[in-house]
């Protein structure tokens, strides 16, 4: 069975000074002590939070984007001999205590990658543009994958050691998520989905992803499954 001793918790962040210190104070409360924050090149006053918490801080000079922050947090855990790290966002949407089920799922032995699934939960407190934009996102993801996955765009993923040594993201913005499921299926490792809860606030509803840049995400997305394809 997997132990809290052996989660390395990676949280991207950027200008996320109002929610960085809950957030990690929360995991501290659940029992997790390796705590890592990308900071993506912030101008407010979230390196001083991080450190204030006590977690461990991984700085990008100028603002990259997330995709680019998770791919800096995997090469850290690639690089640490992590055995296991988990992703998740830095706004509080994610609750710690799901981390468990992620973890239990994982204990299986039988999967690389665990996915939180927003879709396979409660969406009431999902607003119902935020649907629209994921389902999009999920049929457009679905379309270049072998298996069908309910919630392709979800921060919120476990990945064990197989997984950390063989993915190499290179969508620098929120096009990751997808890019980490369609190369993931490329390199034989298996994913799977638990459900699992999320929390909306005003704050949390003002990040992430609008129609426009889930629309330009989505050619991005296009264009690099081109280029993979091409490739091989």
């Amino acid at each position: 069975m997997i132990s809290k001793s052996d989660i390395h918790v990676f949280v991207p962040a950027y200008n996320e000074e109002s929610a960085i210190g809950d957030v990690l104070e929360a995991l501290r409360r659940s029992g997790y002590g390796h705590l890592h924050v990308i900071d993506d090149g912030s101008t407010d006053r979230t390196v001083v939070r991080v450190r204030a918490a006590g977690a461990t801080l991984v700085q990008h000079l100028i603002n990259r984007g997330v995709g680019a922050a998770t791919q800096t947090g995997i090469e850290w855990a690639r690089k640490a001999s992590c055995p296991y790290m988990i992703l998740m966002d830095a706004d509080g949407q994610h609750l710690p205590e799901d981390i468990e089920l992620l973890m239990q799922r994982m204990s299986k032995g039988d999967c690389d990658i665990v996915i939180g699934s927003r879709f396979l939960g409660d969406l009431s407190a999902m607003p119902r543009s935020r649907r629209g934009l994921n389902r999009l996102a999920n049929g457009l993801t679905n379309l270049f994958c072998k298996y069908n996955y309910s919630d392709t765009q979800s921060g919120f993923r476990m990945l064990n050691r197989k997984a950390i040594e063989t993915l190499q993201l290179s969508l620098d913005e929120y096009g990751f998520c997808s890019e980490m499921i369609i190369l993931a299926e490329r390199l034989d490792l298996k994913i799977v989905e638990v459900p699992t809860q999320v929390v909306y606030t005003a704050y949390s509803l003002g990040k992430g992803q609008d129609f426009f840049t889930g629309i330009r995400t989505a050619f991005k997305l296009l264009w690099k499954v081109v280029s993979l394809v091409g490739r091989n």
